[in-house]
């Protein structure tokens, strides 16, 4: 299309956009009416009903973790994390509870689920220091040192619970460590944030104090709560 004998590309753009997308609705039409007819045909044979089916997304079930890419750049500018602790970030993402960020146990992370068991739940077990220790292959007074300095960073938390647990043949109150989802999330971020609302608020406010090596305050690039 022309108007004064110039090329008007952004009416030709959107021409072709819908071309593109009226050739889509017929491809997908025809798919739809094939498959139909291949299946009536197939229960007029057998007398059974039929599916089709997609072969398995590979990735379909399996767990992983999101980094917030804009946040821990600007943690890596402004050196904020020592080499241990962004050690450390990277060996714990294996066990992150899906949608808390809460550090779990390897045994109850990778658990197989029964299914059609109504009744069936276990609430998996908070990792302790000594169990994040084996997990990531590092003594126990290492990972405490790396785990303190990160809580003071607000990359981490430990907030008590109620009641009172056995460790290391002391009776100690229960603790949970919970990894900061803005630095990254176990949970899926599609159209909006399925995290789980307490861990949310627990981290809210957090990271509002960032200062660059000159001292000068810098603000984290992505709050989506």
């Amino acid at each position: 299309m022309k108007k004064n004998n110039v090329v008007d590309f952004d009416q030709a753009e959107k021409n072709a956009r819908k071309r593109d997308f009226e050739k889509d609705s017929e491809a997908r039409f025809k798919a739809e009416e094939l498959k139909k007819s291949l299946l009536d045909q197939l229960k007029e044979l057998t007398g059974e009903e039929h599916f089709i089916g997609t072969s398995k997304d590979p990735f379909a079930g399996e767990p992983f973790n999101q980094v917030m890419h804009r946040n821990l750049d600007l943690l890596n500018r402004i050196g904020y994390l020592n080499q241990a602790e962004g050690d450390f970030l990277f060996r714990i993402q294996a066990y992150l509870e899906f949608k808390s960020n809460v550090i779990i146990c390897r045994e109850d992370k990778f658990k197989k689920k029964r299914k059609n068991v109504e009744d069936d739940f276990e609430l998996p077990k908070s990792a302790t220091v000594s169990e994040i220790a084996e997990m990531i292959g590092k003594s126990r007074q290492k990972t405490s040192v790396i785990m303190n300095g990160l809580k003071d960073k607000e990359i981490l938390l430990n907030p008590e619970g109620a009641g009172h647990v056995i460790e290391n043949g002391r009776t100690v109150s229960p603790r949970t460590w919970i990894v900061n989802p803005y630095i990254m999330i176990c949970a899926p971020r599609k159209n909006n944030v399925q995290l789980d609302k307490l861990t949310m608020r627990l981290f809210q406010h957090s990271l509002k104090n960032l200062k660059d090596q000159n001292g000068k305050k810098v603000t984290l690039p992505a709050r989506f709560f």
